[in-house]
């Protein structure tokens, strides 16, 4: 079995661990490893079972792995800080979590309506399986399902606390951890047991893969649900394996600019939105009302920090979890659906599409996919455009909206 990570590497910066982690499964003097098209390999010449591809590693048929989804794996395991497993999506890296650890009863906060999907389908298929709410008691509870950020306001849960709780009842606590990858958050270091990602979203970062990725705190585990993957086939495929290893090596810089963006971009939306709120020291002028007025609440992680700096009401330390910043996701609501739907068609730098974390910035009309939520809200998933751009894009569709409503002209 090939060494899931080389611990050399675990002492570098995450940027430096994202171009070089892989580096010592290298057989050949390609600078950007080939993509593995074969579905089976060569058995060794002098034993079947033995290395045939380097000196320490071993393939036989691409439904267990190949050489560039280890590649992959040992990236993701040293950015990580665990044992990773690479899967064919982010929905098969939750049924893998589910598969792995049989529980009979789960304790589910707020999430993607897909892992609500995941988990009902692993329900019809054990009996008896129950699902309770985060704030209730874990008696009886063997994983606790956290999102954090969760989708879709970008906002952050205290994974500490839940570590805690779900600890003293005896249970593990998951963290998808999807919207805000290394180096902008690291659920172990918090108390998690085991972190999700839907590598199409972030650490994919170009809307041009599927993937998902389950890890773990022992490599005993992953080579269980490797046994697990291989048996159900529930990998990745090779193409999609290079083009994940394609983009962890831009991770960082991608991820702390989108996050830099994303924060500016909240503060400005929030700017607007308080500058239409009368009060009896501030009557908002016409242009005031014209960018806010229909702005009912901006959310995202950056707002969280701000509030826990000047009331204790507002929780834990947000910032604390997240030194190197917040994730590139927020949520924009406003009056009315129509609003809603007319801002995220007015947008033109904004692409009207679902899903999340690619350089292109996004703009999602949730309810359109999932019926319980809010039909006024936009999830809104910055990419690598300039700020100044976007901040413009947004000025432009919301003065149109006003045009709209007031009969006024541009």
């Amino acid at each position: 079995m090939v060494e899931i990570k080389n611990p050399v590497y675990d002492s570098m910066s995450v940027a430096t661990q994202s171009i070089h982690a892989d580096s010592y499964l290298r057989v050949t003097s390609d600078i950007t490893p080939p993509i593995n098209v074969t579905t089976n390999f060569d058995y060794a010449r002098t034993e079947v079972d033995g290395f045939n591809y380097g000196p320490d590693q071993r393939y036989v048929y691409s439904r267990d792995t190949t050489p560039i989804v280890t590649k992959v794996e040992a990236a993701l395991s040293t950015i990580t800080e665990g044992y990773a497993v690479l899967y064919g999506s982010g929905l098969t890296a939750i049924l893998a979590v589910l598969i792995e650890h049989k529980p009979k009863k789960i304790a589910l906060g707020e999430s993607y309506f897909g892992t609500r999907k995941v988990v009902e389908q692993y329900q019809a298929l054990v009996p008896g399986v129950e699902v309770v709410g985060i704030e209730c008691g874990f008696e009886g509870v063997n994983l606790v399902w956290i999102e954090s950020p969760f989708n879709p306001t970008g906002e952050v849960k205290d994974i500490g606390s839940y570590a805690l709780r779900a600890h003293a009842a005896g249970a593990l606590l998951v963290v998808d951890s999807t919207l805000a990858p290394p180096p902008l958050s690291y659920p172990f270091r918090q108390g998690a047991d085991i972190v999700v990602h839907s590598a199409t979203k972030y650490l994919g970062g170009h809307c041009d893969l599927l993937a998902g990725v389950v890890v773990t705190k022992s490599a005993r585990s992953t080579e269980t649900m490797r046994a697990a993957r291989n048996t159900l086939g529930l990998g990745a495929g090779s193409l999609e394996g290079w083009l994940l290893l394609r983009s962890l090596r831009t991770l960082t810089v991608r991820v702390k600019q989108q996050s830099q963006t994303t924060a500016r971009l909240v503060a400005l939306l929030e700017s607007f939105r308080r500058g239409a709120c009368a009060s009896s020291c501030h009557q908002p002028t016409a242009a005031e009302l014209s960018l806010g007025l229909r702005i009912a609440s901006v959310q995202h992680a950056s707002l969280q920090f701000l509030c826990s700096k000047s009331s204790s009401k507002c929780g834990f330390d947000v910032l604390r979890q997240h030194p190197e910043g917040f994730g590139a996701v927020f949520a924009v609501r406003f009056a009315s659906k129509s609003q809603a739907l007319f801002v995220a068609r007015h947008l033109k730098l904004h692409r009207f599409a679902t899903s999340l974390g690619g350089v292109e910035s996004l703009v999602d009309w949730r309810h359109g996919w999932d019926a319980s939520a809010d039909p006024t809200l936009l999830r809104v998933s910055v990419g690598l455009e300039s700020y100044e751009d976007l901040a413009n894009d947004w000025r432009q569709a919301l003065l149109a909206l006003d045009a709209t409503e007031t009969g006024a002209k541009l």
